[in-house]
């Protein structure tokens, strides 16, 4: 099924090429309105998560996901960029435990969470990390205050839609432009005359962590895009 990205933020993080015959690599991004691949529509759960794994990171704090997201899920969190799985970390949820990395707090605001911490300190004498579990939504207000967030939910819409038709879609990565190649192919973009790079493809690279934490670094800093039909 032909589908196109038709709802949700200006640019999502496609993931689950693993469900698709076409589509683009796991962790590139699609501009809003772009068809993306030859897919089954459950990509648009996994697009939704490595999508607010993605804006949670560019908060600039370490991002965890929990295993209760699924394989899939906790590939999709990859994605998008996600540092890490809760449950592969030495943590203890509430206060400190003994050999403990991390501790996981669940506050309801920053005054809370700033004070936990400090009694938390003062009771066990010893050095911790400390971790929110958090929507999306909240995210924002204690990134500043914490070594990593632990989202729990506030996934971001990425609703798709069947299409007629998929075109080639060539992208210049220094304008931000995707070329939608309804009418004829290039190979260059017209505004600045770089190559483009493919980014529809029946290739699926190696389903692991690696390669989406290459894709996602390759793209990090890529904050808009847009198409253009040619």
């Amino acid at each position: 099924m032909y589908l196109a990205y038709v709802r949700g933020p200006p640019v999502a993080v496609f993931a689950g090429s693993w469900l698709c015959s076409k589509s683009p690599v796991d962790g590139t991004p699609i501009a809003l309105g772009e068809p993306f691949g030859d897919c089954d529509p459950a990509v648009a759960r996994l697009m939704s998560v490595a999508t607010t794994v993605r804006m949670a990171k560019a908060l600039g704090v370490k991002v965890f996901v929990s295993r209760e997201l699924g394989e899939d899920g906790v590939d999709a969190a990859f994605a998008g960029g996600a540092d890490g799985v809760l449950e592969e970390l030495q943590f203890s949820r509430g206060g400190y435990g003994e050999g403990a990395r991390f501790v996981l707090l669940e506050p309801r605001n920053v005054e809370e969470l700033v004070n936990t911490v400090r009694n938390v300190a003062e009771a066990v004498h010893k050095p911790f990390d400390v971790l929110v579990a958090t929507t999306l939504e909240d995210a924002g207000d204690f990134a500043p205050y914490v070594d990593g967030l632990v989202l729990v939910g506030g996934w971001v819409p990425a609703e798709v839609e069947e299409v007629g038709e998929l075109p080639e879609v060539g992208r210049c990565l220094h304008c931000g432009i995707d070329y939608l190649m309804y009418g004829g192919g290039i190979r260059r973009c017209v505004y600045c005359g770089r190559r483009l790079s493919r980014v529809v493809t029946s290739v699926k690279p190696p389903r692991s962590r690696a390669v989406f934490r290459s894709v996602y670094k390759k793209y990090a800093n890529l904050t808009r895009l847009r198409f253009k039909v040619v």
